[in-house]
């Protein structure tokens, strides 16, 4: 048996890249090992590729190795403030934990170009990685340290746990074969046919088998843009189990500045890269333009949720690499300050929403730090209050103004200017006068004021202010505690009937009859909106969120806005390939982005495209009332 056991043998086909070893195969026997490692190299992407010979009692010996010259490049572990805490080895394949070695370990997983998810079911690589100095006892003394004061222990009693947890997960991935079954299953029948599948194992076990299978389903992709899309195309729309596991496998793979570089192609400057994320964030991204057809089907995958709450951990990996964009001292064009300021100007707006800009505090103190010096005069940054008040002056609704700056005082930046956002947060509240100013679509007054409470808590505004301005808006009128739904209604009334007055008992002045108000009617496919003259906007577009929601390949997520100001009607394009004005007397005229027009009379909205294929939509408009 000895005998045997020392003349049984496996050879190991190793390659590497940026001077860091990873197994690419392991053979039974020597000619098949050298085809691959041929097969390889005429690849031409490896510096190095060798064929390692591993005998039963563990010697090792190189029979075939070519070697390319090139520096090797030095990765260490990245900085990180909080770490999922794992207590058992089968909690390591959740997401959070997973999430918690990407962001550690992103030099690494770039490197190989993989993610953790695929990684931590190889024996082999896990055994290299063991032996990497610069980065095995690093991260482990990191994870140690943020985890050791959840436990209540010292930080090397913290390490020795982490270190005994390593050992099982090699002992797991050495017994990986058991799963094959699973990864048979989504091959077979897609997601729901891999949960059926696992729906007899414990719990517990359910992260490990879902990764084990997605793994499986990776290993032949290379590239993060081919990885991508072979998890979207697993995609089914209205399936909530569906959807999660996609979006967490999505953010997992472009939450880092390869991935998301390799997602974007050829982009000319900074802000092209983020105008392009921020439009696939949208779900709006223009196929017209030479995008690449991964990141094309990741905006059609977020755009096709059509509650805008989906994909949440893919917004949030997006979100979090387009605030690394920001935080960084690259320009944002190649052109000079004036076209900085356009392009910065051009991300703001893209960014805005209901209460807020996207990204919470974070990216309201990136935006404004960013915008400190992008709005600089003459060598010196705009000041810190001039700057915020710029960033606030983009929203024309308070709830957007008062968000950013709430945002603004939870982060750590602004809580240093604590006392000037204060100010600006009290003077902000003196100006409202309904609480539909602060009101989301569809939101009561309770749970406006519970989530400004929590708001106003976390921006640190003292609790005796925070009580008298939540008091504010409990003293307005329940008349004017109304909200408008995204699509245009009044909250309580039913979905395409035009809102009407409640009978309430009031005084009429007799003495001067009052003059109609001005007031325009949209009608689409037998729906029929009205926008009061209180000043409410209305957006056109694919959005779940617009008053008229359009199904057209060729309208933007927010393709027009339609507004009161000063007594006129106006529509303003937000679109890429416009808007068609066509009034009962007069000329038609074609809109472009940032086109502004008066409505008045009766005309025609239409959005759309012959040259697509597409029946353009026709929105009907009529204005009425007024003096």
């Amino acid at each position: 048996m000895a005998m045997s056991k020392r003349r049984e043998a496996r050879f190991e086909v190793v390659v590497e890249q940026g001077g860091k070893p990873n197994i690419d195969g392991v053979f039974e026997d020597e000619k098949s090992a050298t085809e691959r490692a041929n097969f390889l190299l005429r690849l031409a992407k490896f510096p190095v590729v060798r064929v390692v010979k591993v005998t039963g009692t563990g010697r090792e010996e190189t029979i075939f190795q070519k070697t390319s010259s090139g520096g090797a490049k030095l990765t260490t572990i990245s900085p990180i403030e909080t770490a999922n805490l794992c207590t058992d080895v089968l909690q390591v394949f959740s997401f959070d934990s997973r999430m918690t070695l990407l962001r550690l370990l992103r030099g690494y997983w770039d490197d190989q170009g993989v993610i953790p998810s695929e990684q931590l079911h190889r024996y082999y690589p896990l055994r290299y990685f063991e032996r990497e100095a610069l980065l095995f006892n690093p991260a482990v003394s990191r994870l140690a340290t943020l985890q050791a004061p959840m436990l209540g222990v010292k930080p090397h009693e913290r390490y020795d746990q982490i270190t005994r947890l390593f050992t099982a997960l090699k002992e797991l991935a050495q017994k990986s074969d058991t799963l094959a079954p699973y990864d048979q299953a989504l091959m077979r029948g897609g997601i729901s046919g891999l949960l059926l599948a696992a729906v007899d194992r414990p719990v517990e076990e359910r992260d490990r088998i879902v990764t084990h299978a997605f793994a499986t389903l990776l290993e032949p992709h290379r590239e993060w843009g081919a990885k991508l899309t072979a998890v979207l195309r697993l995609h089914q729309e209205g399936d909530g189990e569906n959807t999660r596991l996609v979006d967490e496998f999505s953010a997992e793979i472009v939450d880092g500045r390869e991935p998301i570089r390799a997602l974007i192609g050829y982009a000319p400057d900074l802000a092209s890269a983020l105008l392009a994320l921020l439009a696939a964030l949208r779900g709006d991204l223009d196929d017209r333009l030479p995008h690449t057809e991964p990141l094309l089907a990741l905006s059609n995958a977020l755009a096709s949720d059509g509650t805008g709450f989906g994909f949440a951990r893919t917004r949030e990996a997006l979100l979090h690499r387009i605030r690394g964009g920001l935080d960084g001292l690259t320009p944002l064009t190649r052109s000079g300050a004036a076209s900085d300021a356009r392009a910065f100007a051009a991300i703001v707006d893209g960014m805005i929403a209901f209460d807020g800009y996207m990204g919470g505090p974070a990216m309201a103190e990136s935006l404004t730090r960013r915008g400190k010096t992008v709005w600089a005069t003459g060598g010196t940054d705009l000041p810190f209050e001039e700057t915020m008040m710029r960033l606030a002056g983009r929203f024309t609704t308070a709830a957007g103004r008062l968000g950013y700056l709430l945002d603004l005082g939870a982060s750590p930046y602004g809580h240093k200017k604590i006392s000037t956002v204060i100010q600006r947060v009290a003077d902000e509240f003196n100006r409202v006068k309904s609480a539909a100013e602060l009101a989301a679509p569809g939101a009561s007054l309770q749970e406006v004021r519970e989530g400004l409470g929590r708001r106003l808590r976390a921006a640190g505004i003292p609790r005796a202010l925070a009580d008298g301005l939540i008091a504010k808006i409990a003293a307005i009128p329940d008349d004017q505690r109304v909200s408008v739904t995204g699509i245009g209604v009044v909250t309580g009334l039913r979905t395409g009937a035009a809102p009407h007055a409640q009978p309430t008992d009031m005084t009429v002045d007799m003495r001067a009859p009052p003059a109609p108000a001005l007031r325009l009617t949209l009608s689409y496919q037998g729906r029929t909106v009205a926008v009061p003259d209180a000043g409410g906007d209305l957006v056109i577009g694919r959005g779940a969120d617009c008053g008229i929601m359009l199904d057209h390949a060729s309208a933007s997520r927010r393709h027009a806005l339609i507004r009161l100001r000063d007594g006129v009607f106006t529509l303003e394009d937000l679109s890429r390939n416009g808007t068609r004005l066509v009034p009962q007397a007069g000329e038609q005229r074609l809109l472009k982005m940032g086109d502004v027009a008066p409505l008045s009379g009766r005309g025609e909205i239409v959005i759309g495209s012959l040259d697509l294929g597409e029946h353009p939509a026709r929105i009907a408009w009529s204005v009425a009332g007024g003096r």
